[in-house]
C-alpha cells in the first residue's frame, strides 16, 4: 500500500511583487531573443526579405521587415508605458512608449504567472493566458500578419 496516494496534491500558490517583476523582465528578454532570431531566420528563408533588429536600451527594441529594400512591417516593443507595468507593442518604430497597439500585463491565478493581452491587437484574446513563448509568438504574429 505504500504506492497509493491521491493525484490531487496541488495547493494554491501566491506570488510577490518581486516574482511579478522578475517574470515581466524575463518575458521581455525572451521576446528580445525570439525576435532577433526570428528576423534572422525569416531573412535566410525568404530571398529579398531582410529583417532588422535593433536593441534601443534595456527596456526597448525595434523590429522591421523589408522586402527588396522597402519597409513592409515595423514595430517597437517595450517594458513600461503610460499604463504602468507591462510589455507594450506599437506598430512603427517610434521610441516614445507613449502610444501602443497592444499591452501585455502580468497576472496570476492560483498556480502560475502569465501575460494577458488587453485585447487591442488581434481581437478576442483578452481571456488568453500567455507564457513567455506565447507572448512572443503573439507579438510576432502582430508584426508579420500583413505579410502573410
Amino acid at each position: 500500500m505504500s504506492g497509493l496516494r491521491s493525484s490531487n496534491l496541488r495547493l494554491a500558490k501566491s506570488f510577490t511583487d518581486r516574482d511579478r517583476d522578475r517574470f515581466l523582465h524575463d518575458a521581455f528578454e525572451f521576446m528580445v531573443r525570439f525576435f532577433e532570431k526570428s528576423l534572422a531566420e525569416l531573412s535566410t528563408r525568404n530571398p529579398g526579405i531582410e529583417g532588422d533588429f535593433r536593441r534601443i536600451d534595456a527596456n526597448r527594441f525595434t523590429a522591421a521587415i523589408c522586402k527588396d529594400g522597402k519597409a513592409m512591417a515595423k514595430c517597437s516593443i517595450f517594458v513600461g508605458n503610460s499604463l504602468g507595468k507591462g510589455i507594450g507593442f506599437s506598430h512603427g518604430d517610434s521610441h516614445s512608449g507613449t502610444s501602443y497597439n497592444e499591452n501585455l500585463t502580468v497576472e496570476a491565478d492560483d498556480q502560475s504567472l502569465f501575460l494577458r493581452p488587453m485585447g487591442f491587437g488581434m481581437g478576442g484574446e483578452r481571456d488568453t493566458k500567455l507564457s513567455e513563448e506565447g507572448a512572443a509568438e503573439f507579438y510576432w504574429s502582430m508584426l508579420i500578419s500583413n505579410l502573410q
